[in-house]
C-alpha cells in the first residue's frame, strides 16, 4: 500500500462524513512556497505523521523534483485541533510543515565563501610530532666500476663519495624537518661491478679495471658508506640483489651457474665478514642477501622490493615493463607481490610511478653514461644516488623525502 496520502480525497472525505469542510487554520493552508533554492511546504489535514515517501509525492505534487529538492533533516513542525466528526466523537487531527531545499545548496555544496576566507589565512608551518617509525634508505645502483666512459673510474668514484659524504647532513635535516631517522638501510641494486667482457660491444676495450680491481673498490665504497652512517643511528642494514654484469657468464656470454653466483652479491657478503669481526664497532649492523632474483624488506613497517630490473622483458615504455612484471608477480604470488614499494635499476634513470596504489621507484645509475645508448637512441640521464625515507611514520604511501645526492 503507498504511503501518499491524496489531499483531496482527505478533503472530500470529510465533507461527506462531517458536513463542510473545516477551515484551514490562519498560516497553516496547504501549499508550498519555493524560491528555486528554498522554501516550506505544508501538508492537508492528516491523521498520521507523513513517511519519506509521502513528503516526495508531495514535492512531485507541486512539479518539484524529488531527486534535486529534499526535506532538511529535523525542520518538520506540526499543529494539531481536535474536529468534531459528529456522533459526539472528537477526533484529533494534524498539519505538517517541512523546510525544503535544494540539494546542492546544502550539505552537498561546499561552502566557497569558507573556503576562499580559508584559503587567506597564513600561519607558519610547524612539523608535525612524528608519528611511527621511518628509516632512510640509500640505494647503491649501478655504480658500474671500471666503466671507461664518462671519466672513467675515478670519475664514478668522485661521485659516489661525494654522494656518500652527504649522507650525515641528510640525517641532520630529516631530523630538523621532524622526520628523525634511526636506521639507515644501503641497498645493493646490483650492477656495483662492470664486469670485463659479453655485455655490450666494445666494453673490453673500455674497461680501465679488471674484475679484482673492480670488486675490491666496491668493497671499499661499501665501508665506506658504513663507516660514514654507523656512528649516526642505532641499526645499520646492508641488502643486496643481484644484476645481470655481477653474473658468472661462461664462454657463451651466458650466466652458467645460479642467479646468485653473482659478483653483487658476493662483494656485500665479503663487506658483512669484515664487519662481522668486529663487532665491538659493527654490532648494530647486519646483512641480508637475496636467494634469487627479488628481495623483500620490512622496513619500519613498510614492505619494500629490490630487483635490479633485468629480468623485465618487454618493449613499450619502462614503467609499463616493470608493471606488467610485478602483476605477474603478484598473480604468481610471489614474494614481491606484497612490497607497497618496488626499487629497481639497470635502466640508468629515475623515474617514480603510483598508478595501481603502490609506488615504483627507479634508480638513476652512477655510472658515467653509455655513448653507444645515447648514439642509438639519443637518451641520456644524469648520474645520481636515490635516497628516501620509509616506515610507518612517511603517511599513506610508506615513503616519504625522495632526494637524488
Amino acid at each position: 500500500m503507498s504511503d501518499f496520502v491524496n489531499l483531496d480525497a482527505v478533503m472530500a472525505d470529510e465533507s461527506k462524513a462531517f458536513g463542510p469542510p473545516t477551515r484551514h487554520p490562519k498560516g497553516w493552508e496547504p501549499g508550498i512556497a519555493w524560491d528555486g533554492s528554498s522554501g516550506a511546504v505544508t501538508t492537508g489535514p492528516l491523521t498520521e505523521p507523513p513517511s519519506a515517501l509521502v513528503w516526495a509525492e508531495l514535492l512531485a505534487d507541486w512539479q518539484l523534483d524529488p531527486e534535486t529538492t529534499e526535506i532538511v533533516a529535523g525542520s518538520v513542525q506540526v499543529r494539531g485541533w481536535d474536529a468534531n466528526v459528529g456522533g459526539g466523537e472528537i477526533k484529533r487531527l494534524r498539519y505538517y510543515r517541512a523546510t525544503i531545499r535544494a540539494r546542492t545548496a546544502g550539505e552537498d555544496h561546499a561552502d566557497v565563501d569558507y573556503l576562499c576566507a580559508l584559503v587567506e589565512k597564513r600561519k607558519a608551518y610547524k612539523p608535525p610530532a612524528a608519528v611511527g617509525e621511518r628509516a632512510l634508505v640509500v640505494a647503491c645502483s649501478d655504480w658500474q666500476m671500471g666503466k671507461g666512459e664518462g671519466g672513467g673510474t675515478e670519475a664514478t668514484v668522485a661521485r659516489i663519495c661525494s654522494a656518500i659524504d652527504r649522507l650525515p647532513a641528510r640525517i641532520r635535516d630529516l631530523k630538523k624537518l621532524g622526520h628523525p631517522v634511526d636506521a639507515v638501510y644501503l641497498l645493493g641494486m646490483g650492477d656495483l661491478v662492470e664486469g670485463c667482457c659479453g655485455f655490450y660491444a666494445m666494453q673490453t676495450f673500455t674497461v680501465d679495471l679488471d674484475r679484482r680491481e673492480q670488486m675490491r673498490l666496491v668493497r671499499r665504497m661499501l665501508l665506506r658508506a658504513v663507516e660514514t652512517v654507523a656512528p649516526l643511528v642505532s641499526t645499520v642494514v646492508m641488502a643486496a640483489v643481484p644484476g645481470n654484469h655481477g653474473e658468472n657468464r661462461g664462454a657463451a656470454n651466458k650466466a652458467f651457474t645460479n642467479w646468485t653466483d653473482n659478483d653483487d652479491l658476493a662483494v656485500v657478503e665479503q663487506v658483512a665478514e669484515v664487519l662481522a669481526a668486529n663487532p665491538a664497532r659493527y654490532g648494530h649492523c647486519s646483512t641480508v642477501l637475496a636467494d634469487d632474483l627479488t628481495l623483500v624488506l620490512d622496513i619500519c613497517g613498510t614492505p619494500v622490493g629490490l630487483a635490479h630490473g633485468h629480468q623485465m622483458r618487454g618493449s613499450g615504455h619502462p614503467a609499463a615493463r616493470v608493471h606488467k612484471w610485478w602483476e605477474g608477480q603478484a598473480l604468481g604470488r610471489q614474494p614481491v607481490a606484497d612490497a607497497q614499494v618496488l626499487v629497481t635499476g639497470h635502466l640508468h634513470h629515475l623515474l617514480l610511478a603510483e598508478t595501481s596504489g603502490r609506488t615504483h621507484l627507479q634508480c638513476p645509475a652512477m655510472d658515467g653514461g653509455s655513448g653507444w645508448w645515447t648514439s642509438t637512441t639519443g637518451q641520456h640521464s644524469p648520474s645520481g644516488m636515490l635516497t628516501f625515507t620509509a616506515g610507518t611514520g612517511c603517511g599513506p604511501r610508506g615513503w616519504d623525502d625522495l632526494v637524488v645526492l
